[in-house]
């Protein structure tokens, strides 16, 4: 229990895997204060929210669908509502697949340390996304 406190429950990427449960329509239909996107601020999309993207989470907000008990497959969920809430899917189908295992955490915050080095703070966007890719997809 140490261990988890001392690493888990202080680890900065914690407030973020909060914030990604909004994609899962069980987490967000259990209270109505967890409606509200501007909650979500460790979503960088959610900061500062399109009226189209406003518009969209509205509609899932207020989705009424029969999900059965048991695992639910998010990325196809996503994928079958890309139709109906393409901003909001898209989003979605990024952040759920962020590592969510401790190991798969480490390795990746290991990689950012690598291509976030002092040399590299000038890094695009796009640049910074693209050796993302790489250092996780190099085997």
């Amino acid at each position: 229990m140490d261990k988890w406190n001392k690493h888990i429950q202080h680890h900065s990427a914690l407030p973020l895997f909060r914030d990604i449960q909004c994609f899962d329509p069980r987490f967000i239909r259990t209270q109505i204060n967890k409606q509200n996107i501007v909650s979500y601020t460790n979503i960088i999309e959610f900061q500062n929210p399109t009226n189209v993207l406003l518009d969209e989470w509205s509609i899932y907000c207020r989705l009424e669908e029969i999900i059965e008990e048991g695992e639910l497959d998010l990325d196809n969920y996503w994928k079958e509502k890309y139709t109906m809430l393409p901003n909001l899917s898209k989003i979605a189908q990024i952040y759920i697949w962020l590592p969510v295992a401790g190991v798969d955490v480490e390795r990746s915050f290991s990689n950012y340390k690598n291509i976030l080095s002092e040399r590299r703070m000038r890094l695009s966007e796009k640049s910074i996304s693209m050796l993302n890719f790489l250092y996780h997809n190099q085997n």
